[in-house]
């Protein structure tokens, strides 16, 4: 993928990312933007070698939802906060 392209998309990563956050902020789960996100990863995004960080990020986002409990939403709003800073370094990366 190009340097363009990739920016791109990872921004486009990232605004879903603060949507889900959002949500999770407000104590509600969007099944639907958790879906956007690993489907953007499977774009294109988790296959070139710069973002290989970002997969485990979004694996353990995901892992965070899956059990109930009283911790689920702040649990993954900070798992949500992992994933924007990691994005945001691959960015910077890129455009350097």
């Amino acid at each position: 993928m190009g340097e363009r392209s990739l920016v791109r998309e990872l921004e486009r990563l990232r605004r879903s990312v603060v949507m889900l956050q959002t949500e999770f902020r407000r104590e509600h789960m969007d099944e639907g933007l958790i879906a956007e996100i690993e489907q953007q990863m499977d774009h294109g995004i988790a296959i070139d070698a710069r973002c290989s960080g970002l997969v485990a990020l979004v694996d353990a986002l995901r892992e965070t939802t899956l059990t109930p409990r009283a911790e689920l939403h702040r649990d993954a709003a900070r798992a949500c906060e992992r994933l924007k800073d990691a994005i945001e370094e691959v960015v910077s990366g890129v455009r350097s």
